[in-house]
Parts: structure tokens; sequence; C-alpha cells
């Protein structure tokens, strides 16, 4: 399971349920990256200003404005969101440029405008249908899952005795 803290940014009351929306930074790898200092796309990154996502949880627990949560994704749906979004998109545009140089000079067609064609419109179509089916997904899957309530912080005071 990968986790990531976010912060309680809303909360909801319908009837007999609480819904929270969490607020989490959408990080860039750049920030842990030891070639920072010397890489351009590290400065690029830094100049653009940190996205912010809101998720929205079904919750039984009582939460607080500003009060920090645990949620994550399981290693499994990212591996097959990742399948899904790349590899079949990939394997139709390979595909239907394949078929389609096979088949048009059997058609009578030369050239090579209708291949371009053919494999932007085969490829538009999968992706269009992974998103659907990603969407559609009945047991939200591909979706983070709410895991606990982090305790509110207090603030500490160190004391050093003399």
């Amino acid at each position: 399971m990968i986790e990531e803290i976010g912060v309680v940014s809303e909360i909801k009351q319908k009837s007999d349920e609480q819904i929270i929306l969490v607020e989490t930074q959408i990080k860039s790898t750049c920030g842990s990256c030891e070639a920072q200092s010397n890489c351009g796309t590290g400065s690029i990154a830094k100049a653009f200003v940190r996205k912010k996502e809101l998720l929205r949880f079904k919750v039984n627990e009582t939460v607080s404005l500003g009060q920090k949560v645990k949620i994550g994704i399981p290693e499994e749906s990212i591996l097959k969101a990742s399948l899904l979004v790349y590899l079949i998109p990939l394997s139709v545009l390979l595909l239907s440029a394949v078929l389609m140089q096979s088949l048009l000079p059997i058609l009578g067609f030369q050239a090579e405008a209708w291949t371009i064609i053919f494999t932007f419109l085969c490829t538009f179509i999968s992706f269009k249908l992974v998103k659907k089916h990603i969407k559609n997904n009945e047991n939200d899957v591909f979706y983070p899952q709410f895991i606990s309530v982090l305790p509110l912080d207090q603030e500490k005071i160190d004391v050093k005795q003399l």
C-alpha cells in the first residue's frame, strides 16, 4: 500500500454519513533527487506552483478541519491502471498500423495518410474506452482508500534543565 498524508479541508454531513474532503499535495520527484541542483527539469519544476488534489471520502470517525489523515492506494491498483493506460493503447496503435499497412493495398489504397488516420482513430478510441472502464469500475479499485485519522498535533515545548 502506497500511503500519503492529507489534510481535511471540508466536512459535509449528509443524513447519517459524514463526507470529508481531503487535500493532498501533488509532489514532483525532483525534490528528492540528488542531481536537482544541476538539472534543468528540477529548476522548471520549482518554478511552477504545487498542485493540490481534493479527494472525497465517507468516514465514520470524528474528524475536525485541518486534521491530518492517512490515505493509501494498493500497489496492484497502480500496476493495473498503468497497464490499462499505457499497454492497451500502445498495443492498439501498433496492431492497427500493421493491419492497415497490410489491408490497404488489398483494398486499392496506396496512401500512408489512410494508415495514419485509421491508426490515430483506433488509438483515440482505445484511450476513451480505457478511461470509461476506469471511471465505471464498480468497486473503485483505482481510487485511494481512507486508512486512518492521525492524532491532532499538540504544541510541544522543549525544556532544558540548567
